[in-house]
């Protein structure tokens, strides 16, 4: 059993799961922060893109609502370098929670870095995705848990959903290495893009990765599930202590 804050954690028999616990314990630290993917503060986001435009001379729009000016910003933060990290970490954040459009979470987050892929803090600590891992799963319910995606970029599906087809070879990752980042789902999704998928694949002559990886690997990794789902809603967003009980 997996324990964060208040909230228990059953880990399923998988592949997926066990390379995920097997990467945590060899990390053997508590996450850095726990968020929600609530809607952000308009004039906090401004401020944040308004300095990052005097420091990095970004042209980025100090109010963006249009897809292609949220491509713009992802296109940039995908080539910044490690130096731009803390900042360029939180506009990323922000910038992804503004594309949900939502007023309500879609999800926890349960982070062990800053950032994701080039904008670690520390050394990278990640793992391949395991050979025999299984497909991706097509359904999320309230209370699973599921890995984080893994590189600074866009999955497939992403891509296509979002219309955001240039500089492929940049962009878009599939889901092929893990991180300790693990997400709460507090939704109930499905995932029916496979037949789109493969039709995107082929009009934008992908050859970064095939297309058997890229359905395996679309949908969520899901790796456990919540047992007290009752106390998701009152979980602990500063309370940072993790343990582990393999029974």
């Amino acid at each position: 059993m997996l324990q964060i804050s208040n909230i228990k954690i059953k880990l399923s028999d998988k592949v997926i799961s066990k390379a995920w616990l097997k990467l945590y314990q060899s990390l053997n630290v508590n996450p850095d922060k726990i968020v929600s993917n609530l809607p952000t503060d308009n004039e906090d986001f401004m401020q944040k893109i308004k300095k990052a435009n005097d420091l990095f001379g970004f042209d980025w729009p100090l109010n963006p609502r249009t897809r292609d000016e949220y491509n713009l910003m992802h296109k940039d933060i995908e080539t910044a370098p490690e130096k731009m990290a803390d900042l360029l970490q939180s506009i990323h954040h922000d910038l992804h929670v503004n594309e949900n459009g939502s007023n309500t979470a879609s999800h926890i987050q349960v982070v062990w870095s800053e950032s994701l892929g080039q904008f670690y803090k520390k050394q990278p600590i990640n793992c391949d995705m395991p050979e025999n891992a299984e497909s991706f799963e097509k359904e999320l319910k309230y209370g699973d848990v599921f890995l984080g995606f893994p590189h600074i970029g866009k999955s497939p599906e992403v891509c296509m959903l979002q219309n955001d087809n240039s500089n492929l070879n940049q962009t878009c990752r599939i889901h092929n290495k893990i991180v300790c980042d693990i997400l709460i789902s507090l939704k109930d999704l499905n995932c029916t893009s496979d037949e789109q998928l493969i039709s995107w694949y082929d009009e934008n002559k992908i050859t970064m990765f095939t297309k058997e990886e890229m359905l395996k690997y679309n949908g969520w990794a899901k790796i456990g599930e919540v047992i007290n789902k009752d106390d998701i809603d009152k979980m602990d967003l500063q309370n940072l202590k993790i343990s582990y009980d393999e029974n």
